[in-house]
């Protein structure tokens, strides 16, 4: 029997000419959502199991797989986090490592041969944060903004402590907390993305649809 293949496992195999790469399972479903939103079937979308793991998987997996010289376009997606530009440092290079295109600058694209390489810092390429900051950003302009940001505040009045880098991800999921529309109450941040929850024409995801539409 064959084994069933697990979503967004690479299977030592290139399937598309262009590639995005993430950290994690609920990013891979996540950045499906929006691929799916512009109609970008031919995007395969691929999870390194950890944001510590580029490394070794640019150059010990991805380069040596089937089929990678079919390769013509590859993205990258991981959080800030602290850094901005420790993260692109890091990712530069996991790359040349590799023996792969290093972009010199976020958003902009490094090609040499058959591959263009393209990478994405989220939130934005220069700032602190994560996946859950960009994800804040899209509701700001909306009441649910001030109804978070009300609920997140009246626990730290109650004595709840809450990390500066962990403050994003206790918006999201209080977002989520209480469903949206037909989507369940206390999805993952993939999950809701999968349910509509997010609004894709909001202008915080515009560079990244961009990003992901140019892939």
């Amino acid at each position: 029997m064959t084994p069933r293949k697990r979503p967004f496992h690479f299977e030592s195999r290139v399937e598309q000419e262009s590639l995005l790469l993430v950290e994690g399972i609920e990013y891979a479903r996540f950045f499906t959502a929006i691929a799916h939103q512009l109609n970008r079937t031919d995007l395969q979308i691929v999870t390194v199991g950890g944001k510590d793991n580029f490394r070794s998987f640019l150059a010990s997996t991805l380069s040596k797989s089937d089929n990678f010289s079919q390769l013509r376009r590859l993205g990258i997606v991981r959080d800030a986090d602290n850094s901005a530009q420790s993260t692109l440092q890091s990712l530069q290079n996991a790359l040349v490592h590799a023996q792969l295109p290093a972009p010199s600058r976020v958003w902009v694209p490094e090609q040499a041969g058959h591959l263009t390489v393209s990478l994405a810092i989220l939130p934005d390429g220069s700032s602190q944060g994560n996946l859950e900051d960009l994800c804040i950003r899209s509701i700001e302009s909306s009441p649910d903004s001030t109804c978070v940001d009300q609920y997140v505040q009246c626990r730290v009045n109650a004595g709840a402590q809450i990390a500066n880098n962990r403050l994003a991800k206790s918006k999201v999921y209080a977002y989520l907390a209480i469903g949206r529309d037909s989507a369940e109450p206390g999805l993952r941040l993939g999950e809701a993305a999968e349910a509509g929850v997010w609004d894709w024409n909001s202008s915080a995801f515009q560079r990244i649809r961009d990003f992901l539409q140019n892939l």
